[in-house]
């Protein structure tokens, strides 16, 4: 028998399971990930269970099942403050958005948010099953916005052989508009910070296709600009077909694979899509950081919000999960 367990021991590929394991839990994968959202998240929960043990003074008397399931509506009253800072503050981002720029119903979304989010606290608490929805998606939301922030912050090494640049809406004129030319720009002085610092020079990979409304594709508008601006025609390949950030990543991939096997690729997009594009780049098979370029201050939080909703549309799955839970837990 023990024999036996020896030779199934040398069978194992630990190298396998190593590499995978380096693959998948680095720093950036456990960022861009739904596994880490949830983690945050449960951080969040556990930290605020214990204030509210102290609250309610727990340590001097028994742990009994009313306090347990009083906590999640507790919970949501504490997060009520914060909620309505948040709102506050989505409704000023959206009031500047309609004074500096022409008005569009999507630019609503950010304070609907916010009042949806109070109104459903408000009535969240009413029974255990509701309250611990409402606990999960607030946890989920402010690990969202914590994981936003570290992935829009990331700075990836100087050693990269691609810099895929992730396209976005050019106008009916073909000419870059301000959030398009913000990536272009960060990915063209990462390129010469790069190239400064290491020698190695890098090959833009510009992606998007094109819209019903685009005189041209947006991987050649971004292509075009780069030539303007000092990059030779053999330092780009434009993928042009790619209809959304997904095939932005397959697409550039397939491109890339041709020329160079495990290479090294870092995606260069708006700041608040970093976090949802680096967990689409993992779909689609490809490692490779992200680098997020600036966005005004009043149009990054209604980008967010999108942002957030996609993700919990990207995960299905867990969302189902979880609600089963709660509900089991809420008739135990």
């Amino acid at each position: 028998m023990g024999a036996y367990f020896f030779r199934r021991v040398q069978e194992i590929n630990f190298h396998g399971i190593i590499t995978f394991m380096k693959n998948h839990f680095t720093r950036w994968n456990f960022t861009c990930s739904y596994t880490g959202i949830t983690i945050v998240g449960v951080g969040i929960f556990a930290l605020c269970f214990l204030i509210y043990l102290n609250v309610c003074q727990i340590p001097q008397k028994p742990l009994t099942e009313s306090v347990m399931r009083g906590y999640p509506a507790w919970f949501l009253t504490l997060m009520m403050p914060l909620l309505i800072i948040m709102t506050a503050f989505l409704i000023i981002c959206n009031a500047t958005m309609f004074a500096r720029e022409r008005f569009r119903p999507r630019h609503l979304l950010g304070s609907i948010f916010g009042v949806v989010g109070i109104v459903g606290t408000l009535l969240f608490r009413k029974n255990l099953f509701t309250a611990l929805v409402g606990c999960y998606y607030e946890c989920i939301f402010f690990g969202t916005v914590i994981l936003n922030y570290v992935a829009a912050l990331h700075r990836p090494a100087f050693d990269n052989d691609y810099l895929i640049i992730l396209g976005c809406y050019i106008g009916n004129k073909g000419k870059l508009l301000p959030l398009l030319r913000s990536r272009v720009n960060k990915a063209m002085r990462f390129a010469w910070e790069q190239e400064i610092a290491t020698g190695k020079s890098v090959c833009f990979v510009p992606s998007g296709g094109q819209g019903a409304d685009e005189v041209i594709s947006e991987g050649s508008a971004i292509a075009l600009y780069l030539m303007s601006h000092s990059a030779e025609e053999y330092e780009i390949i434009t993928e042009k077909t790619s209809r959304n950030t997904r095939e932005n990543f397959v697409y550039s991939k397939e491109l890339i694979d041709e020329q160079k096997q495990n290479a090294k690729v870092t995606f260069i997009t708006s700041n608040y899509h970093v976090l949802r594009s680096g967990m689409l780049a993992r779909k689609a098979g490809l490692l490779a950081e992200g680098l997020g370029s600036d966005t005004k201050w009043y149009y990054w939080p209604n980008a967010f919000i999108r942002e957030f909703v996609a993700i919990l549309v990207m995960h299905k799955i867990p969302q189902f999960i979880a609600l089963g839970i709660f509900f089991l837990v809420s008739f135990l």
